[in-house]
């Protein structure tokens, strides 16, 4: 991701987030150096993304977004790939993310990679959801089932 792709970023994270990030979270991101957003384009369009930290042998993964019109086509895939190509270039050897409880595609998306369950956060989001916490060991594109 670039400066430029901030905006197409927000947009589908605050379509398809209940809770998204605050503005400007995603420039923040372009500051830090552990931080990668990767976007996904079709015909020069983001239609999707991934935020993700690499932190020693970690990948901890904090959002994946599919535009609502790109969903079920791929892009999540393809955006696993590389966040699993980037983490093996740096030795990771497993990923960790938290999801909304509520979240069943995505919570049912997660273990397809292998992620199971290691935790629950009760009360974690401000509206009052329990955050799952999942894990998987890396590379992930073996778990895929």
């Amino acid at each position: 991701m670039v400066a430029a792709d901030v905006a197409a970023v927000e947009a589908i994270e605050r379509d398809g987030f209940i809770n998204p990030y605050p503005p400007n979270t995603f420039m923040a991101q372009l500051a830090l150096p552990h931080a990668r957003v990767t976007v996904a384009e079709r015909a020069g369009t983001i239609v999707g993304f991934c935020n993700y930290w690499l932190l020693a042998d970690e990948l901890q993964l904090l959002a994946i977004g599919t535009h609502r019109g790109h969903r079920r086509t791929g892009v999540a895939q393809a955006l696993f790939a590389h966040m699993g190509q980037a983490a093996a270039a740096v030795g990771a050897a497993t990923a960790l993310l938290e999801v909304r409880a509520d979240n069943h595609g995505a919570i049912a998306l997660y273990q397809r990679y292998g992620f199971v369950e290691l935790a629950v956060r009760r009360g974690y989001y401000s509206d009052g959801q329990d955050a799952v916490v999942m894990k998987a060991v890396l590379p992930w594109l073996d778990n895929v089932t």
